[in-house]
């Protein structure tokens, strides 16, 4: 009797519910991001009537949720740098660091938390995904 054994190499799971740390990370900063712009809505920031940070947030975390691949992992990480790329050039981001209200402080500096770590373990996803699939 001929047994086979099962390796990461030849498993394959098309569930989907077997996720990296990398692409755990990834998820995670992002919901941080939508919850933190969320958060500075709150506390009185002014952003337009639909902020497109948070939408493109929550987009690619349930697509990243749906199918977990190369390319969205790099769709987060191109969300990461581009919204972070808008938070350093833009003056709103010191501002709100220098506004004196706690709430605006404390999520704005959630964003940039996020956004960090978006970056990172994007950048670390996408070339894990590549990795995987040579």
């Amino acid at each position: 009797m001929e047994t086979t054994r099962s390796t990461p190499e030849t498993t394959r799971n098309d569930t989907g519910t077997a996720r990296s740390p990398a692409v755990v990370a990834t998820l995670s900063a992002l919901l941080l991001l939508a919850a933190s712009i969320a958060g500075q809505i709150a506390a009185g920031a002014d952003y337009p009537t639909v902020p497109p940070g948070l939408v493109m947030s929550l987009v690619v975390a349930a697509l990243m949720v749906w199918r977990t691949n190369r390319w969205t992992a790099g769709l987060a990480l191109g969300v990461g740098l581009f919204i972070g790329m808008g938070a350093i050039l833009t003056p709103n981001t010191g501002d709100h660091l220098s506004s004196g209200d706690n709430a605006l402080i404390a999520s704005t500096a959630a964003e940039l938390v996020a956004l960090a770590t978006l970056v990172l373990a994007g950048a670390t996803a996408t070339l894990a995904r590549k990795e995987a699939r040579r």
